[in-house]
């Protein structure tokens, strides 16, 4: 058995070095190499059509971020404005309030003072309190 194993390895190890060895031409050489060239040339087309594309891409993302920025800042000034616009009925009804306030305190000391010569008890109150 061991008699076998051992011719088994010898026969082996006698027939890898014709199995490693293979005899390429240069011919062959030089077709494998103008192959891996034109592959090469390939890839580097198909690089520059997507450096291309990703450049649009870039472009456009580009495009897009330039109008949402001028979206955003139309919004801001709308709010602005529209705040302006919406404080100032606001300002102008608080005037006509306060004039209209101002209306009716005059014509309540006018009443109060009236009320006072005809009742002297009150005006001593209206006094103490530096209404009249």
């Amino acid at each position: 058995m061991r008699l076998l194993a051992i011719i088994g390895l010898v026969m082996f190890v006698a027939a890898s070095p014709s199995l490693c060895t293979a005899q390429v031409s240069n011919k062959e050489v030089m077709d494998g190499i103008t192959d891996v060239k034109i592959q090469i040339a390939r890839l580097e087309a198909k690089m520059e059509e997507a450096l291309k594309a990703m450049d649009k891409r870039i472009d456009d993302l580009r495009g897009l971020i330039y109008v949402v920025l001028s979206g955003i800042i139309a919004l801001i000034g709308f709010v602005l404005w529209d705040r302006r616009t919406a404080i100032a009925p606001v300002v102008r009804k608080a005037k006509e309030l306060e004039q209209g306030f101002e209306e009716e305190r005059v014509t309540l000391r006018k009443v109060l003072k009236g009320y006072a010569m005809v009742e002297p008890r009150f005006a001593e109150v209206l006094r103490t309190a530096g209404i009249l």
